[in-house]
């Protein structure tokens, strides 16, 4: 059964594309408990951030051109359109087995694009019962497919937002990426407060886990850093959960790597000398999942 993993903060600009895009690429790349695992990225965030970074611009277009989005799904379910083959919604970036190198490819990775236009259709004309039913729907049609799951979600969810929280109603786990800075502490409330209200919209027996907070651009000299730190502590203390203890540096090479202009085709190319920071956040928060046996 697949592991799904949505990844929120309803600040922007806090990392949520770029730890969705690092978490899919890392376990979609690299060997754990002997095996590749399969992975879906499903962009839920209408911009389609996630799926540029990954398929390139041009490829998101032609498949917004060709209606074959998430977002066209939801409506066709919505108007009780039957017969829906999920494959079709569904494209790989697939691994380079030409370019000669004996360092880790950047494996076969599944997308699901997101699109502006019918996300708004869908926001406009379903209810909130009609997300539950599609995000168990979609769920269960993907769940025996992959190992993990990961859903991008756009900042400032709200209860109109009927499009991205399918996304928020089908994952089993959460992860808030953040910055420690004032402006993005004092966001967390707001964060938190809109993940307690999917849950209560979410309804008995369809609980989340809430894994804890990763920090993008974290420099523990900082005076931002040591100011903030105790803040971010209080708030894991009161939703039980932990701050992970591997962080995301502050430097240009991980912007870059999602730049999907930049022909990347290792792991190393991509993530340079942040290769290991990168491992060993997505290591710590597979172990989170029960992923790798200790």
């Amino acid at each position: 059964m697949a592991r799904s993993i949505g990844i929120y903060n309803n600040k922007g600009g806090v990392g949520k594309t770029t730890l969705s895009l690092f978490l899919s690429d890392f376990l979609s790349s690299i060997t754990i408990n002997k095996k590749k695992s399969k992975v879906l990225v499903m962009d839920f965030d209408p911009q389609a951030s996630c799926a540029n970074a990954i398929l390139g611009i041009e490829k998101v277009s032609e498949i917004t051109n060709d209606s074959l989005t998430l977002p066209f799904i939801l409506n066709s379910r919505l108007d009780q359109k039957k017969g829906i083959d999920l494959s079709r919604f569904i494209f790989t970036r697939e691994r380079d087995n030409d370019a000669k190198t004996k360092k880790t490819r950047l494996g076969n990775l599944d997308v699901m694009v997101s699109e502006p236009k019918l996300a708004l259709n869908f926001d406009e004309k379903a209810s909130l019962n009609d997300s539950l039913k599609l995000a168990r729907w979609i769920a269960s049609e993907l769940a025996t497919e992959y190992d993990f799951i990961f859903v991008d979600l756009p900042g400032s969810i709200s209860k109109i937002n009927r499009f991205s929280l399918v996304g928020a109603f089908m994952v089993d786990y959460f992860v808030v990426p953040t910055e420690l800075n004032r402006l993005n502490i004092n966001a967390l409330s707001g964060t938190l407060k809109m993940l307690d209200n999917i849950r209560e919209w979410r309804g008995y027996g369809n609980d989340y886990n809430l894994l804890g907070f990763v920090l993008n651009k974290a420099d523990k000299r900082t005076v931002q850093y040591k100011l903030h730190k105790d803040e971010l502590i209080h708030f894991a203390k009161i939703k039980n959960c932990k701050i992970y203890k591997n962080t995301l540096p502050p430097t240009p090479r991980l912007s870059d790597a999602a730049d999907d202009s930049i022909g990347f085709i290792t792991l190393s190319e991509r993530y340079d000398n942040y290769y290991d920071n990168v491992r060993n956040l997505v290591i710590e928060i597979t172990r989170d999942l029960g992923y790798i046996r200790n």
